[in-house]
């Protein structure tokens, strides 16, 4: 492990030398859709976004990219209904939503107006989900529940260009497919959430994540 570390640590910098390397910025949305084990208990696919900036942006000249991505996506709404009333009182719940950061490494050893691609990204994930109910009364009641994971995974897509010259100030549009993965980690399992008695009841589930996300975004580099 430590040599692992060590011989990332060296190629990092060996690319921050070389200042004739380009920067880059891209946003995309995402679609995550659940797989393996996570999928058992929650198959609705999350929705967000991604914003990524790379210090070293790909080329043929200086095929190995390096950057930072950061992405948020949620799993959808859960309504929730008072068993005395019958009434649905549980609105606004953005339940299951993750946050991640990720350090990412990008190659493509070709240049041109369409660039194939594949990476591989390492960093974590912050897992929560926040319900709130208004009581008949009026009073809010609250649901909190967070977990951490360690999260990795691989890539790959490709860029085409949209606007501008090969090179400085161009912009790509950008297709891409990432596998994600993530350590144990506890997730509330919206299936069991029940409000009664001005109170909720729910269980939390220990599961690896994993999700397949579709993205497309627009990269542009900077002069």
């Amino acid at each position: 492990m430590k040599k692992y570390f060590t011989i990332t640590l060296l190629t990092i910098f060996i690319q921050l030398t070389d200042l004739s390397a380009q920067p880059s910025a891209s946003l995309y949305f995402t679609t995550a859709f659940p797989i393996n084990e996570y999928r058992l208990f929650d198959d609705e696919p999350g929705y967000g976004g991604n914003l990524e900036l790379l210090l070293l942006t790909p080329s043929k000249q200086h095929p190995l990219g390096i950057g930072l991505s950061f992405s948020f996506f949620s799993q959808g709404l859960f309504w929730a209904t008072d068993y005395y009333t019958g009434e649905t009182i549980l609105s606004d719940n953005m339940a299951n939503n993750f946050s991640n950061l990720h350090l990412v490494f990008q190659l493509a050893p070709t240049g041109g107006t369409v660039r194939p691609y594949i990476e591989s990204f390492f960093g974590g994930s912050y897992i929560y989900s926040h319900s709130q109910v208004f009581t008949l009364d009026y009073l809010p009641v609250s649901l909190f529940v967070d977990d951490w994971a360690w999260s990795f995974g691989v890539g790959g897509g490709f860029k085409f260009l949209i606007g501008g010259e090969e090179g400085n100030g161009s912009v790509f549009l950008d297709l891409k497919g990432r596998y994600l993965m993530t350590s144990e980690v506890g997730v509330l399992d919206r299936n069991s959430i029940r409000f009664a008695n001005n109170d909720f009841f729910y269980a939390v589930n220990e599961s690896k994540i994993n999700f397949i996300a579709a993205q497309i975004g627009v990269l542009i580099y900077f002069n």
